[in-house]
């Protein structure tokens, strides 16, 4: 072989080994940006799912400030009015941003309420509201009966109802809970409710707090709500308390004409007022381009406006 043909294998061999060198340098680049990627989302998740506890705080805060407020004025009633009712908008909270919307839960129907004891009569015209509920949303009224089975503590079905027996039956089987719902999810194992039902009703129905024995609050309460009290309530009297609100006093109620006689017979069997106690809030928190969704129930102290959490779930 020839000298010129030496350096000519020489230069294809350099060229071979710059080659490999370069796959090899462009790979551990990628592999290390990628590595970078995954380490920076990790980081970001870790500190967006601890901003979420430090959002309960600022979910709480604010409903100390509202709390705070109304004692200075002398007047406590909870109102789309209040400093809580207002949503939360890209407040910066450590490294990340947070949105967030407070809501009373106050203003939907407790679903524990349905085998809470006490008064049978007063039970009985819980679940008939409850029944009324389901039936404006076009929702089968008979699933309360099964709900009523699902949380009460004995094995006795209700007329429409089910109780350990029929879910025994199902693939795969389970227990019915003879117990108070814990999340509004578990009433997708009760029986009749599906999916589009559940998401019908949601957003009129509570769970908390779980032992039952609350009072709606007519100043938070939606039309639909407010319709399932009493036959007589209908959607043109709904809409006349909404239009007067907020109340200050329960007796400011007297002057919707249209619902001062049903309203004082309700009112003597306690069954609404014009705060709460129960709050629940939805929080987004953003770090860089990592989102985590949260939601905290928490119940506020009437005494001293500080708040105990309920229930908190990171999404």
């Amino acid at each position: 072989m020839s000298r010129s043909d030496e350096r000519g294998v020489a230069l294809l061999l350099a060229l071979l080994v710059l080659t490999l060198l370069v796959a090899l340098i462009l790979e551990f680049d990628s592999e290390a940006r990628r590595e970078y990627r995954d380490a920076a989302a990790f980081r970001d998740g870790f500190k967006a799912t601890v901003l979420t506890r430090a959002a309960v705080q600022a979910a709480k805060a604010v409903l100390q400030q509202d709390f705070l407020k109304d004692r200075q004025a002398g007047q406590f009633y909870d109102a789309p009015t209040d400093l809580w009712a207002f949503p939360i908008q890209q407040y910066p909270i450590g490294d990340g941003i947070l949105t967030a919307q407070i809501e009373d839960e106050r203003g939907k129907l407790n679903l524990n309420d349905l085998a809470a004891g006490g008064d049978p009569n007063a039970r009985k015209s819980k679940v008939t509201r409850v029944k009324r509920l389901f039936d404006l949303m076009q929702i089968s009224p008979e699933i309360v009966d099964a709900i009523v089975d699902w949380i009460d503590a004995d094995d006795t079905p209700e007329p429409a109802g089910a109780e350990t027996l029929y879910y025994q039956s199902l693939h795969p089987p389970y227990r019915a809970a003879n117990a108070p719902l814990q999340t509004l999810g578990e009433l997708r194992l009760v029986k009749g409710m599906t999916a589009e039902s559940f998401d019908k009703i949601s957003r009129y129905v509570t769970v908390f707090p779980q032992e039952g024995e609350g009072r709606l609050n007519l100043n938070t309460a939606e039309s639909i709500v407010l319709q399932s009290l009493d036959p007589r309530v209908s959607q043109a009297v709904a809409g006349e308390i909404i239009q007067g609100r907020p109340y200050k006093t329960l007796q400011e109620l007297d002057r919707v004409s249209s619902f001062e006689a049903v309203g004082k017979e309700l009112r003597l069997q306690n069954v609404y007022d014009i705060k709460s106690e129960v709050f629940s809030a939805r929080m987004t928190l953003t770090v860089n381009e990592v989102v985590k969704h949260a939601i905290v129930t928490l119940r506020r102290d009437a005494n001293t406006g500080t708040s105990a959490v309920l229930y908190y779930r990171v999404l």
